[in-house]
């Protein structure tokens, strides 16, 4: 194993490293995930499911569903941590005593390690500090990441599951604000997108730029790739959605970077690497 991606939920690893995930399978690069979670809070969009006599097996249809999203983006391994879905901040589901928010920290870490030293990956990608957004698995996943990156190198953290193994760098998806959707909004709407939810959000300030971010990896030739994972989500994706309803030329530009920051060892501000592997003995081969 290369390089893991530990996500929250199923549809995450699509989301924001789907791209990224059948970037490297190109390059000949053994990729795994972990699912932190069976995202039990979800939504049904599926219209072949009925939102109240099948919520009881969303669980069931998830993890089914990041199967085959991961079959399509080339993961040669999956493993489920086991947890359940928190909820939304605020929701009672942050009650439910097997909620992923509420393990217990040296458990969570302990099965992520456990992981880590049976794949033994280079590289480890997670969610960044704080999380992608203020969701108690997106937060809780960032935690246990960083945590069992440094346990799974020391002998003596959960010595009894498996001989020690160090990862070399672990990254956070990097949340950058590089102009791309401001600039292509006229052409999504000449395409027949309806964009007024872009000028309805609250003015704010821009998020950071590019160049806070230690990789931008050019990933537009895959942004099909990642469709095809996304509407394996059918619970979750509706396919009239934005996310996967673009014509491909303007979706290979809508997505066309993903953008990473190194966690460890850390980035310095400036630090650009050419790759997730860079500095590695495991270089992409050429396509």
């Amino acid at each position: 194993m290369t390089l893991l991606a530990v996500r929250p939920h199923p549809d995450d690893e699509s989301t924001s490293t789907g791209a990224m995930l059948a970037y490297y399978h190109g390059r000949d690069v053994r990729t795994g995930v972990v699912i932190c979670t069976g995202g039990e809070e979800g939504e049904i969009h599926d219209s072949d499911l009925d939102p109240v006599a099948d919520r009881s097996r969303l669980g069931e249809l998830r993890t089914q569903e990041v199967k085959n999203a991961c079959a399509i983006l080339g993961v040669a391994e999956l493993r489920m941590l086991g947890f359940r879905d928190s909820g939304m901040a605020g929701t009672p589901a942050n009650q439910h005593p097997e909620a992923f928010a509420n393990a217990e920290r040296v458990e969570a870490v302990g099965r992520l390690v456990r992981i880590i030293r049976e794949l033994r990956p280079s590289v480890i990608v997670t969610d960044p500090p704080g999380g992608m957004y203020p969701h108690p698995d997106h937060v809780m996943c960032y935690e246990i990441s960083v945590d069992a990156f440094h346990a799974a190198g020391d002998a003596q953290a959960f010595p009894d599951d498996g001989p020690p193994w160090q990862p070399k760098k672990l990254y956070g998806v990097a949340q950058i604000d590089d102009g791309a959707w401001e600039k292509l909004t006229p052409k999504f709407i000449d395409a027949g997108f309806d964009m007024g939810w872009m000028e309805r959000r609250p003015r704010r300030s821009r998020g950071p730029g590019p160049e806070t971010a230690t990789v931008a990896l050019d990933v537009r030739s895959y942004s099909e790739h990642q469709r095809r994972a996304l509407l394996a989500h059918r619970t979750q994706i509706p396919p009239e959605s934005f996310l996967v309803s673009l014509p491909p030329e303007l979706r290979s530009l809508a997505f066309a970077t993903a953008y990473f920051v190194r966690l460890s060892p850390p980035s310095t501000p400036g630090e650009h690497e050419a790759d997730l592997l860079d500095g590695l003995d495991e270089t992409p081969g050429v396509v």
